[in-house]
């Protein structure tokens, strides 16, 4: 599995709009940690730390306080209306063992070559159940179709997963085809 993007953060010693003005003085980010029972915290973190953030759209960081680290998601970016700076960050931890069986969308990505010599596309499942951590869910599955041309298929078995999730749907369910209707039933 990847390594998350680490973020060093620091306590900030007061709240308010004044010190979320001196923080962002300072080159740093005004956020907020909380959630997993544990006590929330107002926190800062350093405006390149954010900036790596949104340049990789990570949604699960580590995140580093006073030695301790956390497992948490980007559950908030607080933009400036006016620019592209990031105002203020939420961070929700989350328990890093944690696994949840899910039903994630199939996203069918290109136009199948039998398309072109008369096949008919034809989709059999439109989810696929999967066993993944609870905070990396993928919004949905791409299953490239492209290169199908009439008589060609993709079963369950075929449709590459993120390397952090396993398939629960069995393997020789049928996602989608490209049949011919003259010599179809």
């Amino acid at each position: 599995m990847a390594e998350d993007l680490l973020l060093k953060v620091e306590r900030r010693g007061s709240v308010g709009s004044r010190d979320a003005v001196k923080v962002r003085a300072q080159g740093r980010v005004p956020a907020n940690l909380y959630g997993l029972g544990k006590e929330g915290e107002s926190v800062s973190i350093c405006s390149d730390d954010v900036d790596r953030i949104v340049a990789t759209r990570s949604a699960v960081v580590d995140v580093d306080l006073d030695g301790a680290v956390d497992k948490a998601v980007v559950q908030d970016l607080q933009w400036d209306i006016y620019s592209t700076k990031v105002l203020h960050v939420d961070l929700k931890r989350v328990d890093p063992s944690g696994r949840a069986v899910v039903d994630v969308p199939i996203e069918l990505r290109g136009e199948p070559a039998g398309l072109k010599n008369g096949g008919v596309l034809r989709q059999g499942l439109k989810k696929i159940s999967i066993d993944c951590p609870d905070f990396r869910v993928p919004r949905s599955i791409p299953v490239r179709i492209g290169a199908l041309d009439v008589g060609g298929k993709v079963l369950v078995s075929a449709v590459s997963l993120p390397e952090y999730a396993t398939l629960v749907t069995s393997g020789d369910q049928l996602v989608v085809e490209v049949y011919d209707p003259r010599t179809a039933e």
